[in-house]
């Protein structure tokens, strides 16, 4: 217990120092499933998340997973690679905006009239703005890409046959063109099985307020957050399908969300459809209201995901896709 009561004090020794700016930039690489599921971080799921509980009870099959998502009607994309071995877990993200026109230096100033070194009768020969029967150059505007890059490494211990606790350790990397940063955070987490398929989860991510440095000398500071979740595995002895509720509270331990005025708590949750452990389907709901779903065939050797969401910001910016792959190394015997 003396790891449990460590874990949790933690976040209040950094709470008076840290500052919230909302959401975790790299949610869209949330796995699928966990995503489908109402953006589950307290408990673990098929493919390691970032931020999220890696804990197990039981040791998971030896996989290797890539994920690809085309968000906003595809100008933002992301792509992770994580997989699992023994205690370890570990997750790679990258995610961009490509082709981005930089017009700077592509405006042709002529002034109103449209013609070079005459004098405009209002002035706005040179004057620095795009104004009426001016145009740019199209040869002279050049593109640029912003990217993220994210790296986790998890490890699980197994306190005993019913409870684990697992830490993991992330490195961040933002480069925004004209500006980038680097920054490290810890995550920690508990999984805890009281009876038969009920498991409890607990995760605190950015338990110390992971900080990001950038170039231009600003700090940035992520506060942490608790996340505390519950599944239960429903079966009938006549239907073929299995009913899997998930349930999952959210805190923020350092009050609200100033930015996107979201209060200090809320909660999510979904469920999941199994049939004969072969197809997954998955409904959910998020902190924010937003519906999601998703589906998971699982065969020998692969598993195949799909999600998407239907929020209001993808009727203005389009929609966003999630696609997914698992490779399970275990049944191809290649170690």
């Amino acid at each position: 217990m003396k790891y449990c009561f460590f874990l949790f004090l933690l976040p209040l020794f950094s709470m008076a120092e840290t500052v919230s700016y909302g959401e975790d930039p790299f949610v869209l690489g949330m796995s699928i499933d966990a995503y489908a599921l109402g953006n589950i971080k307290a408990l673990p799921m098929a493919n390691p998340s970032p931020g999220a509980n890696v804990a197990f009870l039981e040791r998971p099959e030896l996989k290797l997973s890539f994920q690809h998502t085309e968000g906003f009607g595809g100008v933002y994309q992301t792509d992770v690679l994580s997989g699992n071995k023994d205690q370890w877990s570990f997750l790679i993200f990258r995610g961009g905006v490509s082709g981005i026109p930089d017009t700077r230096d592509a405006l042709l100033d002529y002034g109103t009239d449209g013609l070079a070194d005459t004098q405009d009768a209002d002035s706005t020969e040179g004057n620095g703005r795009l104004d009426p029967g001016e145009r740019l150059s199209v040869n002279s505007i050049s593109y640029f890409s912003t990217q993220q890059f994210l790296g986790e490494l998890g490890y699980t211990h197994l306190l005993n046959s019913r409870l684990a606790l697992h830490g993991t350790a992330r490195l961040l990397y933002h480069d925004l063109y004209s500006e980038s940063g680097f920054g490290v955070g810890f995550h920690g987490g508990l999984l805890y099985e009281p009876i038969n398929k009920l498991q409890l989860g607990v995760e605190i991510t950015d338990m110390l307020g992971t900080t990001l440095f950038w170039s231009s000398g600003l700090t940035e500071v992520f506060a942490p957050q608790l996340y505390l979740g519950a599944d239960y595995r429903l079966s009938f002895q006549k239907v073929p399908f299995v009913l899997h509720p998930v349930f999952q509270l959210e805190f923020s331990l350092s009050g609200d969300q100033a930015e996107l005025k979201q209060g200090s708590w809320g909660y999510s949750g979904g469920l999941e459809i199994v049939f004969q452990e072969q197809l997954h389907i998955q409904l959910g709901r998020n902190a924010l209201n937003q519906f999601q779903v998703g589906a998971l065939i699982r065969t020998r050797y692969l598993d195949l995901h799909y999600g998407t969401g239907f929020s209001e910001l993808t009727t203005i910016a389009g929609q966003t896709h999630r696609v997914g792959v698992g490779f399970k190394l275990g049944e191809l015997d290649l170690f």
